[in-house]
């Protein structure tokens, strides 16, 4: 019997395509007693030694805590969460939430390359498949096994599960987090600025993100590709190591405060046309052209000069002063000097109320 939270999948449901960004999530199934659990202690440390960071998901319906230990006592008063440090982990234990597997994966830390998801009902990820069981018309089955010949089923997935790991970890890495900071959306825009900066870092040699304040990045956007260039810089406006100068180009430049020099990244004038799509469908054929296409397809890059006043570099501010007309304090030089004594900009253009919502 089925419990709640192991609502079945329908076989017309299966799919397997490889996520756009995110973990490969290989799902291991078989009955009880199969050997699921032991093809996924053999898989673990094979992925691992290959320099992947692997995760391993189960649903189940026995009990997590031994009873009447502090854990199931705290866990009982229903805490939003609770942290166990032990000699051997941290154990974190959070609401059991929805019981689809993208309930389970939206928990997981960032990092993550392979995700084992050991399970007996269908999943619509690719599987490796116990050989007691027959497969699904529309399952992906990487391999098989039989119990006790794990370690041989080994060997023939993992050249199968190399296939779903992403072609480019770093820009897979990136992308994680520029969706996680534009609210999940993948649009063109922010697979554009994402290897924008990508692309600006590297030109430079520094390593991102930028913790250091070493990296200053003046974008000429303030659309999508913005979140794209802050998530993989680090660099943000409150750090003022990102400053925006909406000149409706998607393109920044980026300074090396230690070297001194700048390089300004581009995209090329012509991407649209170069891709040529057109209709309902082209905002994924631009998705897929911008994520594969080479660097040099996609930016022009140049050495450019900036310099930045001490007055726009990070740090306190350098300077302040109070506006003679709204007695309002004004930092880093932004007030105008005029025969009054220091004003500031509203109040000099006669915008001593600030209701208009006028950017000057």
């Amino acid at each position: 019997m089925t419990t709640s939270s192991q609502a079945q999948v329908r076989p017309s449901e299966i799919r397997a395509p490889r996520p756009f960004v995110g973990p490969a999530v290989i799902a291991v199934r078989g009955p009880s007693r199969s050997g699921k659990t032991t093809m996924c202690e053999r898989l673990i440390p094979a992925l691992t030694a290959e320099g992947l960071r692997v995760a391993w998901f189960k649903r189940t319906h026995h009990t997590v805590d031994l009873p009447g230990k502090a854990s199931d006592r705290v866990w009982l008063s229903s805490p939003a969460a609770s942290v166990v440090r032990a000699t051997d982990r941290l154990l974190l234990t959070l609401p059991p939430g929805g019981s689809q597997p993208q309930d389970m994966l939206a928990q997981l830390p960032p990092g993550i390359d392979v995700v084992l998801f050991e399970t007996h009902e269908p999943l619509p990820y690719p599987t490796i498949l116990s050989s007691q069981l027959d497969p699904e018309p529309s399952e992906n089955v990487l391999g098989r096994w039989s119990l006790y010949h794990e370690d041989a089923a080994v060997l023939t997935a993992m050249p199968e599960i190399r296939k779903w790991l992403p072609a480019d970890r770093e820009l897979d890495m990136a992308m994680r987090a520029a969706l996680k900071l534009h609210g999940g959306h993948g649009c063109a825009g922010l697979i554009l600025g994402t290897r924008l900066a990508l692309t600006g870092a590297a030109a430079l040699g520094i390593e991102v993100p930028d913790t250091k304040k070493r990296l200053i990045v003046v974008s000429e956007t303030d659309r999508c590709a913005v979140d794209g260039i802050q998530a993989v810089t680090g660099c943000r406006p409150g750090k003022r190591t990102l400053r925006l100068l909406d000149f409706g180009k998607l393109a920044a430049s980026f300074l090396d405060e230690h070297t001194g020099r700048s390089v300004r990244v581009a995209a090329r004038g012509d991407l649209r046309e170069r891709v040529g799509a057109t209709g309902e469908g082209r905002h994924e054929i631009q998705r897929a052209a911008y994520a594969a296409w080479p660097t040099e397809d996609l930016f022009t890059v140049r050495d450019t000069p900036l310099s930045l006043s001490q007055y726009d570099r990070p740090g306190p501010p350098r300077a302040r002063v109070l506006c003679v007309t709204c007695g309002e304090e004004v930092s880093d030089g932004r007030h105008l000097q005029t025969e009054l004594g220091p004003q500031c900009r509203p109040c000099r253009a006669g915008l001593e109320t600030r209701n208009k919502g006028a950017l000057l």
